[in-house]
């Protein structure tokens, strides 16, 4: 194997699936951070349109990813214009990353009807309804109690869904007692809530393994490597919307801190953890996700 191959294992046309998918969204990043979110937004929508001719020409097909986080910035950063707020851009993230987290894990799940979907998505409704009619702590606590007996009633198998909204809960529940402050169970409503709709989304319209269907032209991998490619990137998107809401929360736009001997302000070292953090330890997950999958390569 030659070096090259050993550090970017991909030919021309992997590659070119790869940035029309994900180039996008990683200009605006960037943009955003340089120039501000109109210039980031319209860098956006740029490259999505050459993304979108590159696909098609080489797969005949639109790239996903793009036209769905363009859909959704335009949305949030109309809102953040017209309210002169930035906590909307900021909470996009969050909210976009749970929607496709939730999607993703529907790639494991079968749908059979509205009865059988509202029973998935019954301890998330259950948390909804009595955090609406009790209180937040309330709705944690119907969360629990609907998640046990779900678990008493499959024999102690859950669902991908259902772990993973045991797990955000318990995270926003811990910093609820270490801050004292509902803010949290309130953000845990909002990434638990947008984690269901994405949920819901996949589980009506997709039918097959939603990475699979993107990338099966691209990569060749067994059933299980794709099972596997699948649920790892669900989870992670998972970790970076929990850990969006923590930074975004914990450094508030309206306070000034010092960071490395800098004067910044919340919005400032959100960005700055976009763009030092996530967005290398995203190209750092995938690179090693992708290196492992060699394992699963037909």
């Amino acid at each position: 194997m030659s070096s090259r191959k050993r550090f970017f294992p991909f030919n021309a046309e992997q590659t070119i699936n790869i940035l029309s998918e994900f180039g996008p969204l990683v200009t605006m990043f960037v943009v955003n951070a340089l120039y501000g979110i109109n210039a980031g937004t319209w860098a956006l929508i740029i490259t999505t349109l050459m993304a979108i001719v590159a696909m098609v020409y080489m797969f005949h097909r639109p790239p996903v990813f793009p036209l769905i986080a363009s859909t959704v910035t335009i949305a949030f950063g109309s809102l953040t214009l017209i309210t002169h707020d930035p906590m909307w851009v900021q909470i996009k993230v969050t909210i976009f990353n749970a929607l496709f987290a939730g999607f993703l894990f529907s790639s494991f799940w079968h749908y059979k009807g509205p009865r059988q979907l509202l029973s998935e998505l019954g301890p998330i409704a259950a948390m909804l309804l009595v955090s609406w009619l009790v209180g937040l702590q309330g709705g944690v606590l119907a969360l629990f109690v609907v998640m046990g007996i779900s678990l008493i009633a499959a024999r102690g198998r859950l669902s991908d869904l259902d772990w993973v909204t045991i797990g955000i809960t318990a995270v926003f529940v811990g910093l609820d007692f270490a801050w004292h402050d509902e803010i949290w169970l309130k953000t845990n409503l909002i990434v638990c809530s947008a984690l269901a709709v994405g949920f819901a989304l996949g589980a009506m319209i997709m039918r097959e393994n939603f990475f699979q269907y993107v990338f099966e032209k691209t990569f060749h991998y067994t059933q299980e490597g794709w099972d596997l490619f699948t649920r790892s990137f669900a989870w992670f998107f998972v970790f970076t919307a929990v850990a969006n809401e923590v930074v975004r929360l914990t450094f508030r736009d309206d306070q000034t801190y010092s960071m490395l001997g800098l004067s910044m302000t919340g919005i400032d070292i959100w960005i700055a953890f976009k763009l030092v953090v996530i967005l290398p330890l995203s190209g750092l997950y995938a690179w090693l996700l992708t290196k492992w999958m060699s394992r699963y390569h037909l």
